[in-house]
């Protein structure tokens, strides 16, 4: 199914997405909630910077996010995830999902430890589906969470490696009725999602030739001019002014972007090996740069299948 971009100026972009996960989801559900979220709905989520444009537009941060993070702290769940802009970057085929591996990097006397997110577009068969650990969520029009990107455990039979693991199926269950009631109340379901808080935070650098995202932790990346960070997730908890409400920024899409009479432009989402669109070495050190390029074009990192029969 080819994906479908929905208009930012566009007041029913909201209604047509629910309209499609009433459709698709909703069967789906009942028939097989154990497997990855099929790939003709992930593809009718709204591209990254469109996403962005229309959170802008919405003034989602300021006028939005506060509603549904106090659900996060009535429930006792604002510890394990935070708010996150319901986003993709790919189109996926059919039997593919986006999944994170992290890269933890031993440091030594010459060079700091490293650590990065790493997410690519593969292929999920079905014996892979145990060893997949939910990391993002978005909110079903029938009150449950429904994963959309992927972690991976060890083995089938480990334990869920995920801030969520200590959140019992009842409260769970209760969070998402009322924070999905929430989103599709107030219109914003097809922006807001969830992130589980092990997952790394810091910036998106997106590679559309290979299917691969960056997320390099923040404190790692030393923005450089005609580089802006567009907004994509929030805590409420790491505020450092005395105003409660105020959504700290936690993620963001780099992009490139120029200066026109209008202001600020986001001109390119892309990010290269080499050429023009290659890493700026004073923006992320080549220590980074040079783990993330090989764990993307690893074979053996992305075959989940061959991992699979490995550990049975």
């Amino acid at each position: 199914m080819a994906a479908t971009l929905l208009s930012i100026s566009s007041c029913s972009s909201s209604d047509k997405l629910i309209t499609n996960i009433l459709i698709i989801v909703q069967p789906w559900l009942t028939s097989s909630s154990n497997s990855t979220l099929p790939a003709k709905l992930y593809n009718l989520l709204i591209i990254d910077h469109e996403a962005t444009e229309r959170a802008e537009l919405l003034g989602l941060k300021h006028n939005h996010l506060p509603a549904p993070f106090k659900i996060l702290a009535l429930h006792g769940v604002a510890d394990s995830v935070e708010l996150h802009l319901l986003h993709r970057h790919f189109t996926l085929e059919e039997g593919e999902a986006i999944v994170h591996r992290t890269l933890e990097i031993s440091g030594s006397e010459d060079a700091p430890s490293i650590s990065v997110d790493v997410a690519k577009a593969v292929s999920c068969p079905e014996s892979v589906q145990p060893f997949l650990v939910p990391l993002l969520w978005m909110a079903s029009p029938n009150g449950s969470l429904v994963a959309y990107e992927y972690g991976l455990r060890q083995s089938a039979n480990a334990s869920q490696q995920s801030t969520t693991a200590s959140i019992s199926s009842e409260r769970w269950n209760s969070f998402a009725q009322e924070f999905s009631a929430c989103v599709h109340r107030a219109g914003i379901a097809d922006l807001v999602s969830l992130k589980d808080k092990s997952c790394i935070n810091g910036g998106e650098y997106v590679v559309p030739s290979m299917r691969v995202l960056f997320r390099i932790p923040t404190q790692a990346v030393n923005l450089q001019p005609g580089s802006e960070m567009l907004e994509s997730g929030w805590d409420f908890d790491r505020v450092g002014d005395s105003d409660p409400t105020f959504p700290e920024c936690t993620d963001g899409h780099v992009t490139k972007t120029e200066r026109t009479s209008a202001g600020i432009v986001a001109r390119d989402h892309v990010t290269e090996e080499d050429g023009i669109n290659a890493f700026n070495g004073e923006e992320v050190s080549v220590l980074y740069t040079n783990v993330m390029w090989d764990a993307a074009k690893s074979e053996g990192l992305w075959a989940l299948g061959q991992m699979v029969d490995a550990a049975t």
